[in-house]
């Protein structure tokens, strides 16, 4: 196991600061610079904004909430490959994994010698902020760690990928928190996890790390689901867009009917986390391929992904559901997989890109994941994703 702190394997990348590869300048709407989403819409701009293509998977403010309509805004962003557009806030739960790799789980009481253990910065909000910062895009990092060595280890790693911590809070006396993934040699996973209240974010964390400049996107996670309605309401009145993944699954329902989704623009949860948000509907018993329309006919929420793990995903969007297959790969462990396509997802059409084109260059990515070991060290590289979605060659290779 690796001793707490910079783990081996991402040493440089925080001694030399690489991965500091998205210097973008501000998205500008009419020749000015966004300054936050209209109060009250669903923040699509209103009136036929031309991006990068040819169309948007959502639309424009109507009565607020969102209908199809062309991509709302242009940006206004370098040339070249390291664009995945604008700048992204990332909200939710940053910890230290700790990954087990275990033929079985120990039943109460008895002792289990793991094949391998290791400890890696980790959690779904970091493994997205990091596939983002990769992918060229401006990232902050909107959380909290403990004031300690591991939470000293995962801001320094999010720094060396070029991530802004500036509204990551270091809070004394509260650990930060440590997520043990137990992973069989099919790479199905099994997760114990907890983050302590003391680490829960706030929406004055969202409306702070704002602050740093025109948001694009704002990306949700789910660790803190009693608290998810604040933070999206408050990631609506300074990003453009609006994308959760409502991962972990919440378990309670009520919390679900309190959660604004006529400001959701994108919602990508896999199988189970759908039939979560669907509990005490007839839809939340349906055929898997069914579970896109229910979702999006439920909330309103103008385009949604559900993922399927080896089955693929089924994606609603402009009152349109096409199923994908999910890319060809050799399974080695599933365990960051669905960070990586829901960032490389919500990258690609927040620049506008198709939907069918976003899903698979997301699928990709999720295929690289599943390949190797790991969670934050599993994936996709700068020049993996570089040759994946710009379709450049990786200068690694």
């Amino acid at each position: 196991m690796h001793a707490v702190g910079v783990p081996a394997g991402f040493r440089g990348w925080v001694e030399a600061g690489a991965g500091r590869i998205g210097s973008a300048g501000p998205v500008v709407i009419g020749g000015a610079p966004y300054a936050g989403r209209p109060s009250g819409r669903c923040g699509h701009a209103v009136g036929p904004w031309v991006g990068h293509g040819t169309g948007h998977p959502g639309g424009h403010a109507v009565g607020g909430r969102c209908s199809p309509g062309p991509i709302r805004r242009a940006l206004a962003i370098e040339p070249g490959w390291a664009v995945g557009g604008g700048r992204f806030l990332v909200v939710g739960a940053f910890v230290l994994d700790c990954l087990v790799s275990t033929p079985r789980l120990p039943g109460w009481g008895q002792d289990v010698r793991a094949e391998a253990m290791w400890t890696v910065p980790g959690g779904k909000a970091l493994n997205q902020a990091v596939t983002l910062g990769r992918l060229g895009v401006r990232v902050a990092a909107v959380g909290a760690v403990g004031a300690d060595v591991v939470g000293a280890a995962v801001r320094a790693a999010l720094v060396g990928e070029g991530v802004d911590v500036s509204a990551m809070a270091a809070v004394p006396d509260a650990p930060t928190p440590v997520c043990v993934v137990h992973v069989r040699d099919d790479g199905e996973k099994a997760v114990v996890w907890r983050v302590p209240e003391a680490l829960a974010v706030t929406p004055d964390q969202v409306h702070a790390a704002a602050a740093g400049g025109p948001v694009d996107a704002a990306l949700v996670t789910f660790e803190f689901a009693e608290r998810a309605a604040d933070l999206i309401t408050a990631a609506a009145k300074v990003a453009l867009w609006v994308v959760v993944n409502p991962a972990p699954a919440p378990v309670d329902p009520a919390v679900v009917e309190t959660v604004p989704w006529e400001l959701v623009d994108i919602l990508v949860p896999n199988e189970a986390e759908a039939r979560a948000l669907l509990a005490g509907r007839a839809a939340a018993h349906g055929p898997a391929g069914r579970l896109a329309e229910a979702v999006s006919e439920t909330f309103g929420v103008p385009t949604v992904c559900v993922t399927h793990g080896e089955r693929g995903c089924v994606l609603r969007t402009g009152g349109a559901t096409t199923t994908h297959p999910a890319a060809a790969a050799r399974v080695i462990d599933t365990t960051a997989a669905s960070d990586a396509f829901t960032a490389v997802l919500a990258a690609r059409l927040v620049v506008g890109r198709d939907p069918a084109t976003a899903v698979r260059q997301a699928q990709a990515a999720a295929a690289l994941t599943v390949s190797r070991a790991g969670a934050y060290e599993a994936l996709p590289t700068v020049g993996e994703l570089r040759e994946l979605v710009f379709g450049l060659p990786d200068p690694s290779v």
